[in-house]
């Protein structure tokens, strides 16, 4: 019995556009919607941390008890051609320290709005080897605060008061575009695996990241999905995270977070449930390993429904 068709496919294909950090990357993918066809989705992702990569040691306490983040994101996908399929990703976020007090300040607001062009350029449904495509994006900063208004201060207390959002802000607030290429091949009725390689350029002095995803699913039934991913992601830059009161060693202001070079190691996991029309699916990730990032640990659920077919 062939349990993968075309509804298979599309859950799999925006199965991990939805795991949410400050600096996601959206994942790309070989399988694309048929012509005239596509889906809307809305997912909630609720992630938290204790502790932080510092340069390339940690990972050590948050300084400020940790943090909290909360997404609703939206994901829309619509397949052009055969070949060719868009996808766009925006949302709301909000970060907040734990503890609740006012420095760093807590911060909300639009994410990083992602447009994307896939095109299919080897279809493993009429050649031999696995299906390729090359992913072209375009990412436009959202409307958050990343702080750098103004130089530290102390109160009356003493205490360093940091104006802006720093370590709080939801993204780099950059502009930029995403290249990548990425391979997939259906193994047989029950497995598919794919692979992801791309870079991304920011403006606003935002390092240049490479990041590479290895994905692999398994149909578990006619109308379920269980999918696994590995992230990484490296970071060009050199700027590191230093004690307070802010980035680098000779950082005094929240500004030069989006400097930072952040590298992160991630584990995802994921469950979709494939209904006739609409998708629910259930996911999990953890940062394991990285370098000036924070140790998240996420849940989310995603609802999507798909249209024309």
């Amino acid at each position: 019995m062939r349990l993968i068709n075309s509804v298979s496919l599309t859950a799999i294909a925006i199965g991990f556009s939805l795991t949410y950090t400050s600096q996601a990357l959206a994942d790309g993918s070989v399988w694309l919607p048929s012509p005239g066809t596509g889906s809307l989705s809305v997912s909630y992702v609720s992630q938290d941390a204790d502790e932080l990569w510092v340069g390339g040691d940690g990972p050590r306490p948050i300084p400020f008890q940790g943090l909290d983040q909360s997404t609703i994101l939206l994901n829309g996908s619509y397949g052009l051609s055969d070949a060719l399929a868009l996808d766009v990703e925006i949302g709301r976020s909000e970060v907040s320290p734990k503890h609740g007090r006012p420095i760093p300040k807590s911060e909300s607001g639009i994410t990083d709005l992602e447009i994307g062009l896939t095109w299919r350029f080897l279809d493993e449904i009429i050649s031999e080897g696995p299906s390729m495509a090359v992913r072209f994006g375009a990412v436009l900063a959202g409307n958050y605060d990343t702080g750098g208004r103004g130089p530290a201060e102390s109160d009356v207390m003493g205490n360093v008061n940091l104006v802006g959002a720093g370590p709080t802000a939801i993204g780099d607030g950059g502009s930029g575009i995403e290249v990548s290429g990425i391979v997939g091949k259906i193994l047989n009725d029950r497995f598919a695996v794919s692979a992801e390689l791309g870079i991304s350029n920011r403006s606003n002095d935002v390092p240049r990241e490479t990041f590479l995803n290895f994905d692999a699913h398994m149909f578990a039934s006619d109308n379920l999905i269980l999918s696994g991913q590995y992230h990484i992601q490296k970071s060009s830059g050199d700027l590191n995270i230093g004690p307070p009161p802010g980035p680098g060693a000779h950082g005094t202001y929240w500004e030069r977070f989006p400097e930072v070079a952040e590298d992160v190691n991630r584990l995802s996991l994921s469950a979709t449930l494939v209904l006739e029309s609409i998708d629910l699916g259930l996911h999990w990730f953890k940062v394991l390993d990285g370098r000036n990032t924070a140790e998240f640990q996420a849940f989310g659920a995603t609802a999507t429904l798909n249209f024309g077919r």
